[in-house]
């Protein structure tokens, strides 16, 4: 998003790719039941922004965030 707001032009592809990043977060953190909707919606809207570096980091911290969850029930 930033960067159609700095070139002033925003091709066709680019605003499909952005949408269905902005899908894919948003069903990601559909199964994340006991994450608070205010994360959530902050979650798709830094996509937004940063398009593919937001989809990245929203990525990195999903996995990490799994990761930590299941180390948690398997030491529980």
């Amino acid at each position: 998003m930033i960067l159609f707001v700095l070139t002033g032009a925003a091709p066709p592809i680019l605003i499909f790719t952005l949408v269905v990043m902005a899908y894919l977060t948003g069903y990601e953190l559909w199964k994340e039941k006991e994450l608070p909707f205010l994360w959530k919606a902050w979650w798709v809207l830094f996509v937004l922004l940063l398009n593919v570096v937001g989809f990245g980091i929203f990525w990195i911290w999903l996995a990490r965030r799994r990761y930590k969850a299941a180390a948690r029930k398997q030491a529980a």
